[in-house]
């Protein structure tokens, strides 16, 4: 008996083997909005600005009417310190008990900085 293999998981491979798409393709068109109606400066080397990162990971609705589901329900203010410690060049560290959704902010954060949370 021959095991398919899957190795999507590693390679970053998207598709039916993948256990959930990346943060960037799964809210592909969030993310595209909010580069849209972004006018506000950015970082160098950041695909949107500060206020457009902060908006992807706590929700709201743009001035088109594109709503953006929120990715972290929780104080606004640890999201805002967050975008606001990588805007200026620091490093940041979530530090938190297991369960505490580290991992899937600092992926949506990612996907919202960088457009590719596999790095």
């Amino acid at each position: 008996m021959t095991v398919p293999e899957t190795t999507a998981a590693v390679d970053g491979a998207t598709g039916p083997e993948a256990l959930r798409p990346h943060a960037e393709d799964a809210f592909a068109d969030e993310l595209k909005a909010l580069a849209a109606a972004d006018d506000r400066p950015r970082p160098a080397r950041w695909r949107l600005s500060p206020w457009a990162v902060a908006t992807y990971l706590q929700g709201g609705t743009l001035p088109d009417g594109t709503v953006i589901t929120p990715k972290y329900v929780g104080p606004r203010r640890l999201i805002e310190v967050a975008v606001t410690t990588l805007a200026t060049d620091r490093a940041l560290l979530l530090l938190g008990v297991p369960g505490t959704a580290k991992t899937w902010v600092s992926e949506h954060l990612a996907a919202a900085v960088s457009g590719d949370s596999t790095l």
